[in-house]
């Protein structure tokens, strides 16, 4: 457009581009007006590049570099003194000794079973536990000296023999006492003598305790 009449931008009078201006606005010309709008617009950009180099590089530098950092100073931590510790032993005093249980123990101190009991005792002797009598029966239950019971059955008012006498080892069961003889067992307790055979009994009679 050099060399030819141009219009000016804001006022609209057409100049002589000898002039390189409108005379009323100041305004450059098109060509002149478009290359330093260019520049203007280049150099916004230059200086925005800069400022924005700057920052990045100001970044990078506030955090440190590890490999430039080096290695931290070594610390060697300061050995402490020992300290003996002294275990002190009180004296202890030695518990009694319990003497060990003889295997025979002496009769227990109480009523001696009568003779005619004691007399199928191992030993001949032992201590009453239980003595009591029903209608047709007299009942012995002795322990002798070394610990066993024995339960001793008699029919009353008669002799002793093998047809109305029985010694049969006992045991404690509840609040009396139970002997076995083959199928029959002999239960004594609660006031009661209960002969049972297996899971029939017998007979079941009341004890009176006598003696």
């Amino acid at each position: 457009m050099s060399g030819t009449p141009w219009m000016c931008a804001q006022c609209g009078a057409v100049n002589d581009p000898a002039a390189g201006r409108c005379g009323t606005c100041s305004s450059l010309a098109p060509g002149r007006a478009r290359a330093r709008a260019l520049w203007v617009l280049l150099t916004l950009m230059v200086v925005a590049g800069l400022a924005v180099g700057g920052v990045l590089l100001f970044t990078g530098r506030s955090k440190p570099d590890p490999a430039a950092s080096g290695p931290f100073p070594a610390y060697t931590t300061p050995a402490l003194p020992t300290t003996r510790t002294v275990v002190t032993t009180a004296g202890t005093l030695t518990p009694p000794v319990t003497p060990p249980t003889p295997t025979t123990s002496v009769t227990p101190a109480g009523k001696p079973c009568p003779g005619d009991a004691a007399h199928y005792l191992p030993g001949g002797q032992g201590t009453v536990l239980l003595a009591g009598q029903t209608v047709k029966s007299q009942v012995t239950i002795c322990r002798t000296p070394d610990g066993r019971i024995f339960y001793d059955g008699q029919a009353r008012g008669q002799t002793a023999s093998g047809d109305t006498h029985i010694v049969l080892p006992a045991e404690a069961s509840g609040d009396g006492f139970v002997a076995v003889n083959g199928d029959y067992t002999y239960k004594v307790g609660g006031g009661r003598l209960v002969v049972s055979a297996g899971s029939e009994v017998l007979s079941d009679e009341p004890l009176t305790t006598v003696g």
